[in-house]
């Protein structure tokens, strides 16, 4: 769980005003394992349950001198100032669920995962985060469900006051913690608890059954702010903090924290030398400089094993809009890096002998297929996937891709049953942020389908609105949040959101599937009709998506563009023979009037009831 998620942030003008304050602590990370699941089961008595467990577990923790600083649903971070007290808290959370439990059928067992670790953290006012906060979030999640995981320096600081089992597991490798991490575990079994996890999931002594990967790694240096101004100064500062938070949205790279970088502040850096001390294959680095009341913003993306230049860019703006341009480049930046370093990694994967393949390799490959967007690679990419995800069950990418994947199918045209495959969609974007519930493609498509197949509208933008927290760059999210908002009546944000995935991600195949699509819907919805049949045909040329092209209908028979009409619902018809109005009203997510007007508009234009 990330420390930033469920806490306030401050405004922009705010921020320079408030104090940094390092001090060491102890860090409780706790979540429930398989929420997203209990969840598409039984919703609202899920909803009821966890309420009443997020209670219990804040009251159990401050009762032990610690302090909550982080809800998100299922699951909650806490401080504390001794290692003692948060291990003892963290024995009688899963003591008491494990009793508790047992009085319980099993789909509606509450069962908690626990990482601990302890080190400095940093607030800035109400926010509490860092480097410590981070591998906390990673050892809970995975840490066994009913157990607990810890770092060795956290142990160091308990195993001679807390006597219980204690099980060496070596060191690990975890998402966006550039060093290994060496960890114990202390089993489900010591609570009186029996894991439920399947065996190719569980860790054994000496590490996970399954080898460390490789993952490509970055580093985000200090920019250099050549201006004596605190203004300029706090903004280099800001522009790297804003660069990582949006980097930390993408899958497969792992990104070194702040802290890390902090005395990498030459004029001239050793790439290869930093590349060297901090582990990392790529390496980030600018620079601001005024010029008059413009502001220059210069980026470069480095290889940190040969030193040659991979990207660079240069942005321009006003210093009245610092902060606005801090924003832009952060997710122009992360987006840019992205397409860049997954070609080289793919590069990299394509030499690599079958027998040596790891799960990300077969991954790239899964995605070089989907590019390609024809039938046959599709098929080919979702073998590719699933034969990932069973190599490494706990690395979740393969699986938010498998979902990826399915919804892909639905806007290429190319389902062969597209209930199914939203259905497959859903599952396989459950089971990856189960995984990792900082996964944005996760949580973006899980969020999507969860208000399609079960139209709970609020409860799917909730979802969405967290994977644009933890992936500020994931177009995806951005685009299906659009269509959510639009759904539940607020068009005016259906259209900011479209526009912003559009603006992260304005070519490929996501352009056309889903982001002008989303940008048609969004205009139709707020009565620009003429806006909605721009990006409705533009949406077109890049296959005949049923979504689309109802919504190109209904738009320009709004605009009395009839004979246009008719010529779009005979393609519709084409691609789906079977299309009838009384179908398409019992399951589209469209409510009330506007659902009604939609149908009407489509009845003119030919289309059958």
């Amino acid at each position: 769980m990330s420390g930033n998620l469920g806490i306030a942030v401050q405004p922009r003008g705010e921020r320079s005003q408030r104090r940094v304050v390092r001090r060491l602590a102890a860090i409780l990370s706790a979540d429930i394992r398989g929420y997203s699941t209990m969840m598409a089961n039984n919703e609202e008595y899920t909803h009821r349950r966890v309420g009443s467990e997020m209670e219990r577990l804040i009251k159990e923790i401050e009762k032990f001198g610690g302090r909550v600083f982080s809800v998100a649903g299922d699951g909650l971070m806490a401080e504390f100032s001794d290692a003692v007290p948060a291990m003892r808290c963290a024995m009688r959370i899963q003591s008491s669920a494990a009793r508790r439990n047992k009085k319980i059928i099993a789909p509606q067992k509450v069962v908690y995962r626990i990482g601990l670790n302890v080190g400095e953290i940093v607030a800035i006012g109400s926010r509490t985060g860092g480097t410590t906060v981070n591998i906390a979030a990673r050892l809970e999640q995975a840490a066994e469900p009913g157990g607990i995981l810890l770092s060795d320096a956290f142990f160091d600081s308990v195993e001679k006051s807390v006597r219980t089992e204690y099980v060496w597991l070596g060191e690990q490798q975890f998402k966006n913690i550039p060093n290994p991490i060496a960890v114990y575990k202390i089993p489900p079994s010591r609570f009186g608890a029996g894991s439920d996890t399947p065996a190719s999931q569980a860790y054994t002594d000496g590490g996970r059954e399954k080898p460390n990967e490789y993952r490509p790694s970055l580093a985000v240096l200090p920019f250099r702010s050549q201006h004596e101004s605190k203004l300029h100064a706090y903004f280099a500062e800001g522009m790297v903090d804003d660069i990582i938070r949006a980097l930390g949205g993408l899958k497969d790279l792992l990104v070194v924290s702040r802290s890390s970088t902090f005395a990498y502040t030459q004029a001239a850096p050793d790439i290869k030398q930093i590349g060297r001390d901090l582990n990392v294959r790529y390496v980030l680095h600018g620079s601001v400089r005024p010029v008059g009341d413009q502001i220059r913003i210069a980026v470069e993306l480095d290889d940190a094993s040969s030193g040659e230049s991979i990207w660079a860019d240069r942005f321009d703006g006003r210093l009245s809009d610092i902060f606005d341009l801090q924003d832009q480049i952060a997710l122009r930046t992360a987006g840019s890096i992205a397409p860049q370093v997954q070609k080289l990694e793919l590069i990299r994967a394509s030499y690599k002998s079958r027998e040596s393949i790891t799960a990300y390799d077969l991954t790239l490959r899964a995605l070089n297929r989907i590019n390609l967007a024809t039938r046959e690679d599709l098929d080919d990419a979702q073998r590719l996937l699933q034969e990932a995800a069973s190599l490494d069950p706990l690395y979740s990418a393969p699986l938010s891709y498998l979902a990826y994947l399915h919804v892909f199918r639905i806007g290429k045209g190319l389902s062969e049953d597209e209930h199914q495959d939203r259905v497959a969609a859903a599952q396989a974007a459950g089971r990856a942020v189960d995984i990792d519930r900082n996964d944005a493609l996760g949580l973006a498509i899980y969020g999507h389908l969860h208000g399609y197949l079960q139209k709970d509208h609020e409860t799917a933008l909730s979802i969405l609105d967290r994977a644009i927290v933890v992936g500020p760059s994931c177009a995806l999210a951005w685009t299906f949040s659009s269509f959510t908002t639009g759904i539940i009546g607020d068009g005016s944000a259906a259209v900011t959101r479209a526009k912003q995935a559009l603006r992260l991600s304005p070519v490929g195949p996501d352009a056309g599937c889903w982001h002008e699509h989303a940008l048609s819907q969004a205009q139709y919805l707020v009565g620009n009709y003429d806006e909605a049949i721009e990006w409705g045909y533009r949406a077109a040329r890049h296959g005949r998506q049923s979504s689309n092209l109802r919504c190109l209908i209904a738009s320009l028979v709004a605009a009395n563009r009839l004979n246009e009409a008719r010529v779009v619902a005979n393609s519709l018809l084409q691609a789906l023979p079977g299309f009838t109005l009384s179908t398409f009203s019992a399951y589209t997510p469209l409510k009330g009037s506007i659902r009604d007007q939609f149908v009407d508009r489509l009845r003119l234009a030919g289309l059958p009831d």
